[in-house]
This record gives structure tokens, sequence and C-alpha cells, in this order.
């Protein structure tokens, strides 16, 4: 359900009835008014993320709108997109080029104006209870996630640096604690610390045990008795660790560094890391025995790469988690998500996030935009086209990859403008339009 209306400003009481009753069939707010004197009356008392207006009004037009909405909102516009009939193609374009989104031409297929409603409002394909995004990969883990939290085995979640491993073991964490009251949570990463201090980061030390240990430190085993313990880059740790670690697994007791008594201890392990465990056995860098013990619930995050309809859901999330904390209601420029889905991210959602910030920060206005003199990845090598393994690439590939490179090149060079980059390139707006959303995988709004 999605939270802000879409604001529809149509005179004809038969398509604002059938687009308001769609819409909300679609679980989209909306806020249905037939006039400009009505419109400007609802924009100045909301921001919208979205709206939909007739060109020609009963006591004005769409240029008179635009006009509006630029005094109000400044910079900070809401996207709105105009709705013209075969006569008005012109005044429309003006439009688009005045700083409308896009038009539509009536007569429309409204199972089409849905779709593209859905990439216009992209946050309002949220779920508000989802972690991880909305594809079908991320669903299937916070299903995974829910069975995994009622059960007492161990976990090991492996997947690239940045994909959310640490998230995972919080929310196995909080979905434990729904039903248990002052669970504790307790994490350490094994490839930050030394063997030494490694083991008595891990099991305590007594007062005395070695130099510089002025009192008795207690584990994470005991501090997380009861509860969780998140043992992250565990194929980072030692040989001689992982004997010991082997050890308390098998026995649940701890023994502090220069200590004598054994403790017991009960907790639910979490193991977390970047490298395939199973290829450390095989080289002898991480004991099998180990490996069957802490793998009990393997978890295995997909990069984002393999998930590009995350990306934006992200993207849009993280916007909306910095606006909380600073106070403000900035968003996700359109472009800014369009360029975003098409990067690798190598490094994951870890990545986005450090881009989001900088461009949030950076932002002069609500817009949260991408800016080509601060934000990495902007070059046309990291489109994430793939070359071949061996051999030459295939002719066509070759000239659809070159002409798509070319041609994101040009539109951000012009500042996502579509038709200032038809007119540069001597095409017309069209045919840019057409190939972009070719390529890109979806409709263009600009």
């Amino acid at each position: 359900m999605h939270d802000l209306p879409i604001l529809l400003v149509e005179d004809d009481p038969i398509m604002g009835e059938s687009m308001s009753h769609r819409l909300q069939l679609e679980h989209y707010p909306v806020e249905w008014v037939r006039d400009l004197c009505a419109a400007r009356d609802s924009l100045r008392h909301r921001l919208y993320p979205l709206v939909l207006s007739d060109i020609r009004l009963p006591d004005g037009d769409g240029e008179q709108l635009l006009a509006t909405m630029a005094e109000r909102y400044g910079g900070c516009c809401p996207p709105v997109v105009f709705m013209t009939g075969f006569g008005s193609v012109e005044q429309a374009v003006r439009l688009v080029r005045g700083g409308a989104w896009d038009y539509i031409q009536k007569p429309f297929d409204l199972d089409a104006l849905m779709h593209r409603i859905r990439e216009w409002t992209a946050p309002g394909t949220q779920r508000c209870d989802a972690w991880f995004g909305i594809s079908e990969a991320a669903q299937a883990l916070e299903q995974l996630i829910t069975r995994v939290a009622q059960l007492e085995l161990p976990v090991l979640i492996q997947g690239e640096s940045g994909t959310g491993k640490e998230l995972v073991a919080r929310r196995i964490h909080a979905d434990m604690a729904k039903t248990r009251e002052r669970i504790p949570y307790v994490a350490i990463n094994c490839a930050a610390l030394s063997e030494t201090l490694l083991e008595s980061e891990l099991f305590g030390h007594e007062a005395g045990a070695f130099t510089g240990a002025s009192r008795r430190h207690a584990g994470v085993f005991e501090q997380a008795h009861g509860g969780v313990l998140l043992l992250d880059e565990i194929g980072d740790m030692p040989l001689g660790a992982q004997a010991k670690l082997l050890r308390v697994l098998q026995d649940g007791q701890v023994r502090r560094v220069g200590g004598e008594k054994a403790l017991q201890v009960h907790v639910r392990l979490i193991c977390a890391t970047h490298k395939p465990l199973n290829r450390l056995v095989e080289t002898g860098s991480f004991r099998e025995d180990l490996y069957y013990r802490i793998s009990g619930l393997p978890i295995h995050l997909p990069p984002l790469r393999d998930r590009p309809e995350d990306t934006v859901w992200l993207a849009h999330r993280h916007v909306d988690e910095l606006n909380a904390r600073t106070g403000s209601c900035r968003r996700l420029d359109p472009r800014f998500a369009a360029w975003a889905r098409l990067q690798p991210w190598n490094g994951n959602v870890r990545e986005l996030f450090a881009t989001v910030d900088r461009a949030y920060h950076l932002s002069a206005d609500c817009w949260v935009r991408r800016e080509r003199s601060s934000l990495p990845g902007t070059d046309c090598s990291r489109r994430g086209v793939e070359p071949l393994a061996s051999g030459p690439e295939p002719l066509d590939r070759y000239l659809a990859r070159v002409e798509h490179d070319y041609l994101e090149k040009c539109v951000s060079d012009n500042d996502g403008g579509i038709t200032k980059t038809a007119t540069a390139l001597g095409i017309s707006r069209k045919t840019l339009w057409e190939k972009l959303r070719r390529y890109r995988g979806g409709p263009q709004r600009r």
C-alpha cells in the first residue's frame, strides 16, 4: 500500500472515474480533482509523488498548472505527466521541455498506463515489512530467515562483501527476540584480530594471563550466553583458533585464557564469510570438521547484479532512512534510478548505499541526483556488459553495446534531457526514446 496519493486532474467524469477506480484497485491512493483551481488548492497543502493531468482544463491548461507547481515547489517540483489528445501533442512537447516528466497520448491503454505509473513511482513497490528487496530471491530469503529463526541449528551465511550478511544475522536475532525476552546479540570480526587477541576475545582471559591483562575479561561466548553470536569472516580464522573453537562447539564449554575453570555456555552460532569455505577446506586452510559443524543451515546471499530489480528499491529505501535521520524530504531522481539499475555494483549493497549517501549530501535541492563529477562508475566501461570469455564478440552484440554506451553518454552529457540529446544526435525524440527503452528494459521519463 502506498502512503501518499497520486493527484489526478481530469475534467471528464467518465475518464476520471475510470482512472481513479483503477488506481485504487492497484492500491494507489488517489485524489481526483476536475479543474485547475482545485489542483492549485491541493498542491498548496501536499507534496504528491506523481501528478497526472489533462492538458486542457475547464479553467486553464497544463502550462498554467506547471507554472503553479514551479512557483510553489521550485527545484523540488513533483513529477508531472500530462495526458493529451492528438491536437495538443505539440503543447505536450513544450511542457516536457519546460519541466514535465512525460506525456501520454489519448486514448491510452490502462494496463500500459499502470505499468508506467509503477516505473514513475518506484518507491510504491516497497513492502513495508521487507528488509532485503522485492525480487524473488529477496522474498525467498525473507521466508528462509523466518524458518531459520525458529530452529536451533548453527547458521552459515556466505556471500560477496557488501551483500548484507550481518543484516541477515541481525534479522534472525530480531525474529528470535519476538518469542523470547532480552536475547543478547554479540558480533566479532575474525579477520580484524591477530590469533592471540582473537582467542582472548572469543573465550575471555583472567587478570594477569598475559602482559596488559590487568583485569578479567569475558569473551564473546560468555557475553552472548542465551542469545546469538555472530562470527564474521570466519574464513579468515587461523587454524589454531579453529581447533579451539571446534572444542567449544563440541563441549559447550569455554575456558578463559589463563583460567582453570570451564564455563558452560549456550549460544545460537551464526558464521559469515565472503570466502567459499568448501574451497578453503580443499586447500587445507579451513578445518573440514569445523566446516560441517557450523554449516547446519547454509544461507547464500546473491550479489546485487543478479537481482537488479532490488537496486532501485534499496536506493529509495536508503533515501527514506536518510530523510528520517536528517528530517529532510528528499527523493531519488528517476535518472539516478535508471543509471543505478545499469551498474554492476561490485561492492553490492554497501557500494550502492555509499553512492546514495554522497549524492544525498551533495544534493542542492530535494532531488537526490547523479553527479558525474562526484559519483564513481559513471564511465561507459561500467555498464555491466561482460566480454566473452574467449573468441570474438558477435557483431550484433558489439554494435548494440557500442550504441547503448554512446547513447547513455550523450544523455548523461545533456543532464538526462531526451529532447536535447535527440536534437544533438540528429534523430527524433521518439527514436531515441525507443532505443533507450529497449536497452534499459523499461519506459523513460524525459
